[in-house]
């Protein structure tokens, strides 16, 4: 089973779900995403260099994180940050992993996780779930 994180209450509930089902004995990787903007052309400075450092940064934040609210737990999961251009290749990394169930956090009114749960149901055999 794959865990989408994100901070936040949204996230901290996805953990939360993902933790009950890993005490029942399902194995749990975790991702979170750091998409990347595209280098400027025109301008010399900084670019996209330093925010996408950033983001990447805070992808990580968010991973230690999720590693801190999952305890105990977490010693036999895994943990990834992904990131591409102009977003993180999430899709073909789930194929590429075999993951039967993904679990995201569910957005205000958008009761089936959004542009993201969309993309994912019909680009992957995975069953996707938004948790709120």
């Amino acid at each position: 089973m794959l865990v989408i994180f994100e901070d936040g209450r949204r996230g901290e509930a996805v953990l939360h779900e993902a933790a009950s089902m890993a005490r029942a004995g399902a194995e749990l990787s975790v991702v979170t995403l750091a998409p990347q903007a595209r280098p400027l052309k025109c301008c010399g400075g900084g670019g996209a260099g330093p925010y996408n450092c950033a983001v990447r940064d805070h992808a990580q934040e968010e991973l230690h994180h999720a590693r801190a609210l999952l305890g105990g737990l977490a010693a036999g999961m895994k943990f990834t940050t992904l990131s591409g251009t102009p977003e993180p290749p999430l899709a073909a990394w789930i194929a590429e992993h075999a993951f039967e169930l993904v679990l995201l956090p569910r957005h205000g009114l958008a009761p089936r996780g959004g542009r993201l749960g969309r993309q994912l149901r019909r680009t992957t055999s995975a069953e996707v779930r938004a948790v709120r």
